[in-house]
């Protein structure tokens, strides 16, 4: 075996460098690994609500790009209108792809056969008005509760509308709702917030609600009912209200907001059991729906995005012109998901009095509003 000759000197110079290593001090941490510093939100320097979350850890990330919470896949169902574009717009931006969800949307004929597929757990969340069905299905031991605003109709917002026969306007022979008496009007199911709005338009003309004949029509087969003379006139909601008139069977005729003298609560978000378990999920749900309701409403008032939200509207409702969505009043979603609690009570206080409702229930029994509030603290409140 070959021997070096220069090894007695590096022994003694490595035991000399240890020496001095071990005199050293240690070395002081660059940072806390489980700790960040967050610059404060515009929202915390104009004075709103700043978002509010535990110490993270550096990301090389935005935060809202990172799924939070095990992949999901979920179900929305809906019976298609422009209200839906929210969960739409969320969708085709991928806001609920970056929280891990992944959405299918099912479509309906009518609001009332979404109720029994939520509670079994075959759709995870839906959208629909306020109606007695709801209040029912909860004292059926149906587990949903009322989430979110999906939809309110309130000056230069008008997407809800009682609408009437295009000859029957062109002839003056119904000139104000006191014209009705006789005539069959069209409401999308009973005991619901259409029902509620074309009784007290009756009433409000002095009539009662058996002076006229108020028949159950789903908002898509309006259009045929009109064209067949078979209805005087409908309550109905955009995108119908647009194609009827483009049809040429039937004009705008009374915004909803007049009859309510205000805003009108139309369209709910409602989560059923499996985004109430999972109170993660539902939140992560919200943040993504809050992010699309923000980016429509940026598109309504600036024109900013709204070739987008037409396109997706064409994708996924009846109105397929694009000409039409200029012509239309769409619908408001609140930005913080809040309902409008005047009307909510004012449509509870109704269906009790005309005997449509017995139960226990009451909508604020069925509310719970904390997924929103969380979503809006979180993204900063507007």
């Amino acid at each position: 075996m070959r021997k070096c000759k220069w090894l007695p000197v590096i022994l003694v110079l490595l035991a000399a460098l240890t020496a001095v290593s071990a005199c050293a001090p240690a070395a002081l941490p660059t940072s806390s690994p489980t700790t960040a510093v967050v610059a404060p939100t515009k929202a915390a320097e104009t004075g709103k609500t700043a978002e509010l979350a535990t110490p993270l850890a550096p990301t090389a990330t935005p935060q809202a790009a990172t799924p939070m919470g095990k992949p999901a896949s979920l179900k929305f169902g809906s019976s298609p209108s422009a209200s839906d574009i929210g969960v739409l717009l969320a969708d085709e931006k991928g806001y609920f792809k970056e929280q891990g969800i992944t959405m299918e949307m099912v479509d309906f004929r009518t609001v009332a056969e979404m109720i029994a597929p939520l509670g079994t757990g075959q759709l995870d969340a839906i959208g629909m008005p306020l109606s007695t069905a709801i209040l029912a299905a909860a004292d059926r031991g149906v587990e949903l509760k009322m989430v979110a605003d999906k939809g309110q109709s309130i000056p230069k917002w008008e997407y809800n509308w009682i609408v009437l026969r295009k000859d029957l306007a062109d002839s003056g022979r119904v000139k104000s709702p006191a014209d009705l008496k006789g005539m069959k009007i069209a409401v999308p199911s009973p005991g619901s917030q259409g029902e509620l709005a074309v009784q007290t338009l009756l009433e409000q003309a002095g009539l009662k609600a058996t002076d006229a004949e108020i028949v159950v029509l789903p908002f898509a087969e309006q259009a045929a009912a009109f064209a067949n003379k078979a209805i005087a006139a409908a309550h109905s909601i955009e995108p119908y209200v647009s194609t009827g008139v483009q049809d040429g069977v039937t004009i705008r005729w009374i915004p909803n907001s007049q009859v309510y003298a205000g805003a009108a609560q139309i369209g709910n978000v409602i989560f059923g059991p499996t985004m109430l378990k999972d109170q993660d999920l539902g939140r992560r749900w919200m943040v993504a729906y809050l992010k699309g309701v923000r980016d429509y409403l940026k598109a309504v008032t600036a024109k900013d995005g709204w070739d987008q939200v037409v396109s997706v509207l064409v994708k996924s409702t009846p109105v397929k012109d694009r000409k039409l969505y200029d012509l239309m009043q769409m619908p408001y979603l609140n930005p913080n998901g809040q309902v409008d609690k005047r009307s909510v009570d004012e449509q509870y206080n109704w269906y009790v009095a005309k005997g449509l409702y017995t139960g226990k229930k009451t909508f604020g029994d069925l509310q719970n509003l904390s997924f929103a509030e969380y979503a809006a603290q979180r993204l900063g409140k507007q």
